[in-house]
């Protein structure tokens, strides 16, 4: 019995460390925050604020504000009145970190499909089903809390892991739904305007597979906890902060080719046109260069050859 007790105190404390490794894990948007911060000041701030801009700082500022608070307090011992209050706005924040990527990738999608209301309506209608599903998930949660290793952490019963796990899966969905969207423009594009352009490219460009994969790891820790002595939920922060910093990352990258940022209709490699020198007329005055459309972003190069 003694030897029972002692290899489940030791397994929960495995899972504790664990945990607190996936929250440090959100010094990546700290660090990423540091290393970006010029070319955000040159981008965004130097420059008349957008549309795009504001959904920026939106994404990136709450993320950064509520992570500190993500970070620190797990380490910290509180009540555990102070510990249920902090797990409830843990998820909250969560739940908005999400909602807030989401919206700006529905955006994103809605730009690269040439701001089709088709396409919007779809993803709409998709987001409002996913969420009914969301809100549903929260619903009858039954935690008990870890106190072997101090700190505020709570483990879920079997019941609470699986509707939880729903939230995400929803979540996996949309990202996927936004995946499949982004692969079928990125071909099509590629196919009708840029023949040379990486398809791989695209697809990393606009960061929606790396999003879906990190949540993809954070629900299978909803149903194997045990099996990898880990927390349900575990992966949350992480997936969490990879959201953020991939936003961030696209629209400071869609900033760095046109003013419309987020609302850029057109992203990746430009079409390239060469023209023989022997072709010009000797008479001829010819300006080499690159065409940049204030939507589209960089959309012609011409050079002499």
């Amino acid at each position: 019995m003694t030897t029972q007790v002692e290899a489940a105190a030791v397994t929960e404390a495995l899972k504790i460390v664990r945990l607190n490794y996936g929250h440090l894990a959100g010094m990546i948007l700290f660090f990423d925050h540091l290393i970006t911060l010029d070319i955000e000041i040159n981008l965004l701030w130097r420059r008349g604020k957008s549309f795009s801009a504001y959904w920026f700082f939106i994404n990136r500022y709450f993320g950064f504000l509520s992570g500190i608070a993500v970070l620190a307090l797990p380490f910290l011992t509180v009540s555990p009145e102070t510990c249920q209050n902090y797990s409830f706005i843990r998820e909250l924040i969560l739940v908005a970190t999400q909602a807030i990527a989401s919206t700006i990738m529905v955006l994103r999608v809605y730009a690269l499909y040439g701001r089709s209301r088709r396409v919007l309506w779809f993803l709409c209608v998709l987001a409002l089903g996913l969420v009914a599903i969301s809100v549903f998930s929260f619903t009858q949660q039954q935690a008990i809390r870890a106190t072997i290793l101090g700190g505020c952490h709570f483990n879920l019963s079997e019941k609470t892991s699986y509707h939880l796990a729903s939230s995400w899966e929803a979540l996996f969905i949309f990202d996927t739904a936004i995946f499949i969207l982004t692969i079928y423009n990125a071909y099509t594009t590629r196919r009708r305007m840029m023949p040379t352009a990486s398809l791989y490219t695209r697809i990393i460009h606009d960061g929606a597979i790396v999003m879906a994969l990190a949540n993809l790891v954070n629900i299978a820790t909803f149903y194997f906890a045990d099996s990898v002595s880990i927390f349900p939920g575990g992966f949350a922060t992480v997936a969490s902060t990879i959201s953020i910093t991939m936003i961030s990352r696209l629209i400071l990258n869609l900033h760095e080719h046109a003013n419309a940022g987020l609302m850029t209709q057109r992203s990746g490699p430009v079409s390239q046109y060469r023209i023989p020198l022997q072709s010009l007329p000797d008479s001829s005055t010819f300006m080499a260069g690159t065409v940049i459309d204030s939507q589209l972003g960089p959309i012609l190069n011409i050079t002499v050859v």
